[in-house]
């Protein structure tokens, strides 16, 4: 363990050991309304998975929302189709029927 962890790593660390102990006591409360203190704990911990992996998760979907839309690509050949395979069946419109 580091002596100084990066905020990074801090704030895993609490999601990790808030998810844990909400998991936890959801999972004692549904074991004992299930009669089934197993069951229980198996669908805590599960959920308390969920809740630790959440924010790292929502912080990755917020960064690619955040980054720029109108980045051009890096390779001109994401732009121009392909010519060798163009068959041409696009370009023929309908013609309207008499």
């Amino acid at each position: 363990m580091h002596d100084h962890p990066s905020g990074h790593e801090t704030s895993r660390r609490l999601a990790l050991g808030a998810g844990i102990a909400i998991g936890m006591g959801v999972g004692v409360a549904l074991g004992v309304a299930l009669d089934n203190m197993g069951l229980g704990i198996g669908l805590g911990l599960a959920i308390g998975v969920v809740i630790s992996a959440a924010p790292e998760w929502l912080g990755s979907l917020q960064r690619r929302r955040s980054a720029p839309e109108d980045q051009e690509p890096d390779d001109a050949s994401e732009v121009v189709p392909d010519a060798e395979h163009d068959d041409g069946s696009d370009d023929v419109e309908d013609e309207p029927r008499p």
